[in-house]
Protein backbone atom coordinates (compact mmCIF):
# COMPACT_ATOMS: atom_id res chain seq x y z
CA UNK A 1 0.00 0.00 0.00
CA UNK A 2 1.21 3.66 -0.83
CA UNK A 3 -0.31 7.08 0.78
CA UNK A 4 1.34 10.91 0.22
CA UNK A 5 1.39 13.70 2.25
CA UNK A 6 1.53 17.27 0.36
CA UNK A 7 1.70 20.24 1.51
CA UNK A 8 3.05 23.83 0.62
CA UNK A 9 2.79 27.35 1.47
CA UNK A 10 4.53 30.56 -0.29
CA UNK A 11 7.00 32.48 2.00
CA UNK A 12 7.89 36.07 1.31
CA UNK A 13 11.92 35.42 1.31
CA UNK A 14 14.55 33.84 -0.56
CA UNK A 15 15.06 30.31 -1.92
CA UNK A 16 18.32 30.64 -0.24
CA UNK A 17 17.21 32.18 3.05
CA UNK A 18 14.40 29.49 3.23
CA UNK A 19 17.34 26.79 2.72
CA UNK A 20 19.53 28.72 6.27
CA UNK A 21 16.29 28.00 8.36
CA UNK A 22 16.19 24.22 6.97
CA UNK A 23 19.39 22.99 7.15
CA UNK A 24 20.52 24.59 10.29
CA UNK A 25 19.43 21.34 12.62
CA UNK A 26 20.55 22.65 15.72
CA UNK A 27 18.31 25.60 15.71
CA UNK A 28 15.06 23.54 15.32
CA UNK A 29 14.02 23.33 18.52
CA UNK A 30 13.50 27.36 18.53
CA UNK A 31 11.14 27.54 15.92
CA UNK A 32 9.52 24.25 14.82
CA UNK A 33 7.08 23.09 16.60
CA UNK A 34 6.89 19.43 14.95
CA UNK A 35 9.96 18.80 14.13
CA UNK A 36 11.16 19.77 17.36
CA UNK A 37 15.23 18.09 17.31
CA UNK A 38 17.61 17.09 14.62
CA UNK A 39 20.90 15.89 14.71
CA UNK A 40 23.35 15.07 11.95
CA UNK A 41 24.46 16.96 8.85
CA UNK A 42 22.22 17.96 5.90
CA UNK A 43 24.09 16.05 3.50
CA UNK A 44 24.02 12.71 1.29
CA UNK A 45 24.16 9.66 3.17
CA UNK A 46 24.54 10.92 6.49
CA UNK A 47 22.62 9.42 9.32
CA UNK A 48 20.27 11.23 11.49
CA UNK A 49 18.38 11.62 14.70
CA UNK A 50 14.99 12.92 14.64
CA UNK A 51 12.49 13.29 17.33
CA UNK A 52 8.56 14.75 15.70
CA UNK A 53 6.07 15.84 18.07
CA UNK A 54 2.58 15.01 16.90
CA UNK A 55 -0.09 17.28 17.50
CA UNK A 56 -2.24 16.67 20.55
CA UNK A 57 0.03 13.11 20.61
CA UNK A 58 2.86 11.68 21.43
CA UNK A 59 6.64 12.21 20.69
CA UNK A 60 8.18 9.81 17.98
CA UNK A 61 12.04 9.30 16.95
CA UNK A 62 13.55 8.34 14.00
CA UNK A 63 17.07 7.44 12.54
CA UNK A 64 16.59 8.10 9.28
CA UNK A 65 19.06 8.82 6.01
CA UNK A 66 19.98 11.82 4.18
CA UNK A 67 19.03 10.59 0.24
CA UNK A 68 19.43 14.34 -1.08
CA UNK A 69 20.67 17.90 -0.01
CA UNK A 70 20.49 20.11 -2.38
CA UNK A 71 21.17 24.13 -1.62
CA UNK A 72 18.71 26.07 -1.56
CA UNK A 73 16.38 23.40 -3.44
CA UNK A 74 16.30 20.42 -1.89
CA UNK A 75 16.41 18.05 1.56
CA UNK A 76 15.09 14.36 1.39
CA UNK A 77 15.56 11.70 3.89
CA UNK A 78 14.01 8.27 4.57
CA UNK A 79 12.92 5.98 7.12
CA UNK A 80 12.63 2.59 7.03
CA UNK A 81 11.07 -0.43 8.87
CA UNK A 82 12.61 -4.03 9.02
CA UNK A 83 10.99 -6.75 6.43
CA UNK A 84 9.39 -4.15 3.60
CA UNK A 85 6.70 -2.95 6.90
CA UNK A 86 7.41 0.43 6.67
CA UNK A 87 9.15 3.30 4.59
CA UNK A 88 8.94 6.70 4.72
CA UNK A 89 10.40 9.02 2.01
CA UNK A 90 10.54 12.51 3.63
CA UNK A 91 10.72 15.74 1.23
CA UNK A 92 11.29 19.24 1.31
CA UNK A 93 11.33 20.98 -2.04
CA UNK A 94 12.02 24.69 -2.23
CA UNK A 95 10.52 26.25 -5.47
CA UNK A 96 12.12 29.86 -6.44
CA UNK A 97 9.02 32.29 -7.24
CA UNK A 98 11.21 35.19 -7.41
CA UNK A 99 14.09 36.73 -5.68
CA UNK A 100 12.40 37.53 -2.27
CA UNK A 101 9.86 34.75 -2.84
CA UNK A 102 9.46 31.01 -2.71
CA UNK A 103 7.15 27.98 -2.12
CA UNK A 104 7.98 25.48 0.34
CA UNK A 105 6.87 21.97 -0.58
CA UNK A 106 7.02 19.74 2.57
CA UNK A 107 5.79 16.31 2.30
CA UNK A 108 6.00 12.41 2.40
CA UNK A 109 6.07 9.11 0.63
CA UNK A 110 4.70 6.18 2.63
CA UNK A 111 4.55 2.23 1.79
CA UNK A 112 5.10 -1.19 2.68
CA UNK A 113 2.08 -3.32 4.44
CA UNK A 114 1.90 -1.57 7.78
CA UNK A 115 1.15 1.90 5.78
CA UNK A 116 -2.79 1.49 6.15
CA UNK A 117 -2.19 1.01 10.17
CA UNK A 118 0.12 3.47 10.36
CA UNK A 119 -1.91 5.86 8.52
CA UNK A 120 -5.05 4.63 11.12
CA UNK A 121 -2.95 5.73 14.11
CA UNK A 122 -1.58 9.20 13.11
CA UNK A 123 -1.95 10.53 9.67
CA UNK A 124 -3.93 13.18 10.65
CA UNK A 125 -1.60 14.25 13.10
CA UNK A 126 1.50 13.85 10.51
CA UNK A 127 -0.20 16.25 8.11
CA UNK A 128 -1.21 18.64 10.79
CA UNK A 129 2.38 18.77 11.87
CA UNK A 130 3.21 19.33 8.81
CA UNK A 131 1.28 22.37 8.30
CA UNK A 132 2.48 23.34 11.91
CA UNK A 133 5.94 23.10 10.07
CA UNK A 134 5.36 25.27 7.18
CA UNK A 135 3.60 27.94 8.91
CA UNK A 136 6.60 27.82 11.22
CA UNK A 137 9.42 28.06 8.87
CA UNK A 138 7.49 30.77 6.96
CA UNK A 139 7.46 32.58 10.04
CA UNK A 140 11.25 32.12 10.89
CA UNK A 141 12.10 32.92 7.28
CA UNK A 142 10.45 35.82 7.00
CA UNK A 143 11.81 37.09 10.05
CA UNK A 144 15.47 36.19 10.12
Amino acid sequence: MKKEIRTEIEIDASAERVWSVLADFPRFPEWNPFVTRVEGEPKEGARLKIDVQLPGSRMLKFTPIVLKADAGRELRWVGNLPFGAFRGEHFYIIERISDAKCRFVHGEHFSGWMVRLIWLMVGKQTEAGYHLMNDAIKAEAEKR
